[in-house]
């Protein structure tokens, strides 16, 4: 399948959706390690793919677990420089339910030495002291809205 990303000149034109899983007043987050910052647990929309099928499946490929794509909760234009390459991203972002409960704790780090991703649970009231891109989600996600939002958020 055909990832939704375009390269055009020295930007990038991507599509992109990802998931919130909560247990226990935690937050699932997941960082590249190579980056100094925290994201939420996703990726690029393919052809062809609507995107809660796309966040379930990147669900299952990163962590192999079945997820349901419960509800939308924000459709995010975001405009961003990663790696000194300009983004202009349509991003869509799920509220995840964790079909099976196979993520067993809070208490869990699912990471390996081999791999590129650290995923990790964080207390809600850690997330403000960590650097999470977006920079709009340390606010919002300590606030689910109740109705989708749509939101236009410019890094620069």
């Amino acid at each position: 399948m055909q990832d939704l990303t375009i390269a055009l000149g020295e930007q990038t034109l991507n599509c992109r959706t990802a998931g919130i899983i909560v247990k226990a007043n935690h937050i699932l987050l997941h960082k590249n390690k190579k980056d100094p910052f925290w994201t939420l647990i996703g990726g690029r929309i393919q052809l062809g793919e609507d995107s809660a099928q796309a966040v379930e499946r990147e669900f299952k490929e990163e962590l192999g677990i079945t997820v349901k794509a419960e509800r939308l909760l924000w459709m995010v234009e975001n405009f961003f420089t990663y790696r000194f390459r300009h983004f202009h991203e349509f991003s869509f972002i799920y509220l995840i339910q964790d079909v099976e409960d196979k993520l067993t704790g809070t208490s869990e780090v699912i990471s390996s030495e081999e791999a590129d991703f650290q995923y990790e649970w964080i207390p809600f009231e850690k997330v403000k002291e960590l650097t999470v891109k977006p920079a709009f989600l340390q606010e919002k996600l300590l606030h689910l809205p109740t109705v989708l939002e749509h939101l236009i958020y410019k890094e620069c």
